[in-house]
């Protein structure tokens, strides 16, 4: 079982578009990864030593990012959002807590882009809300 952890943050700027992902910004629901990936560039980093047995929830995500995503729609902040960059947001425990998709029905509300990365086939449960987050979403300059 995760243990559950409170943040400060949940949306995280980056310093430059990235040219793969023309990510503006990042969202980790979850902290540790249970995959493990060979090619994980988390696994080379001070992070990365047994990241499946650091595995956590951030249990405020949806108060925190509200406000979050609140203030930058309010300033016309728009950005592209990638979910997850550090850990994947699906999770074995996804299926428990819920929380990549209450994430997915904020960044509905505020239409922001998105981007998900994953390895888990549980992402097709959330295919009516990144359809309409596709339609919807307001595209940076």
């Amino acid at each position: 079982m995760p243990q559950e952890i409170q943040v400060k943050s949940l949306l995280n700027k980056t310093k430059g578009r990235d040219s793969w992902f023309l990510d503006d910004y990042t969202i980790n629901p979850y902290s540790g990864c249970s995959f493990n990936c060979l090619y994980c560039y988390i696994r080379g980093s001070k992070y990365g030593i047994h990241m499946e047995d650091k595995l956590s929830v951030k249990v405020n995500a949806l108060e925190v990012l509200e406000k979050q995503l609140q203030s930058r729609a309010k300033k016309g902040q728009y950005g592209i959002i990638v979910l997850s960059s550090a850990t994947d947001p699906y999770l074995q425990f996804e299926n428990d807590y819920g929380l990549t998709r209450d994430i997915l029905e904020l960044i509905l509300k505020y239409r922001f882009p998105l981007h998900v990365i994953t390895k888990s086939d549980l992402v097709i449960r959330d295919f009516d809300l990144l359809k309409e987050i596709d339609q919807q979403a307001i595209l940076p300059d």
